[in-house]
């Protein structure tokens, strides 16, 4: 990179990126993230040099900032509040997962059967949950893991209907669709007002770059929109389920 070149290339924006996650990572404050970006970009402006020449990889650069200031309890907040983001997300997930197995049969005048490879899948997905905070860090590191969080859970979901057994002999265990729909539709409504409840009442830690004015400033309708994705997309399923039904 030289002086004339622009420095917001394709390359200087993806180490960017990269140094703001690693330092969110490192329970960096938003403050501190902001105050470091605009020290890089005012350093590469005036050297001319490449992030990675002149810092290193974004990774090794951000663990030596943390480990040269304090720990912040605005980004240890920020991080919680990642960690339960992702946690309500995935949990909300399994239990979208569970109402939209029991619709069919719920509609049909049913039971739903369970099977042995579909409890299996059931606890694979209840132990990613729980184990969602020991590999956190890397799927956030290689973003195109979570996008397939979502198509894991459709896979699963259409692996189950699948494997449903034909009748209340083969299946290991007979549950009543309509318990189930109210159990799980109960859930998805309190995980999305319990993500409601925190979008609204925690403090955002945004990072506020001094070199732009415009910086720090952040619009809470798409994280609202989040928290009630999953019941939103629940009620679709429910209105399709039922005109199928009807039609049929």
């Amino acid at each position: 990179m030289t002086r004339n070149q622009p420095l917001h290339t394709t390359g200087h924006k993806k180490w960017l990126d990269e140094l703001i996650l690693e330092l969110r990572l490192n329970d960096v404050s938003g403050k501190s993230i902001g105050d470091t970006v605009a020290s890089v970009e005012e350093f590469l402006a005036d050297s001319g040099q490449s992030p990675l020449e002149a810092f290193g990889t974004p990774r090794h650069y951000a663990s030596q900032l943390a480990a040269a200031q304090p720990a912040s309890k605005s980004g240890q907040a920020a991080a919680a509040t990642s960690r339960t983001s992702m946690a309500l997300s995935t949990t909300s997930l399994v239990a979208f997962l569970v109402l939209s197995a029991a619709l069919t049969p719920w509609l049909g005048g049913g039971q739903l059967l369970l099977g042995r490879w579909q409890l299996v899948m059931m606890a694979a997905l209840a132990a990613l949950v729980l184990a969602l905070p020991l590999y956190l860090p890397w799927l956030l590191r290689h973003s195109w893991a979570l996008f397939t969080l979502p198509l894991v859970g459709g896979a699963a979901g259409v692996l189950g209907a699948m494997l449903t057994p034909k009748n209340a002999t083969d299946a290991l265990l007979v549950l009543d669709p309509g318990i189930v729909i109210m159990v799980s539709g109960a859930a998805l409504v309190a995980l999305s007002a319990w993500g409601s409840v925190r979008v609204l009442r925690e403090q955002p830690d945004v990072i506020e770059n001094p070199l732009d004015a415009k910086a720090g400033k952040r619009s809470r309708w798409f994280e609202m929109l989040t928290a009630w994705l999953f019941p939103i997309l629940a009620l679709v399923l429910l209105g399709l389920a039922a005109l199928v039904a009807g039609g049929s």
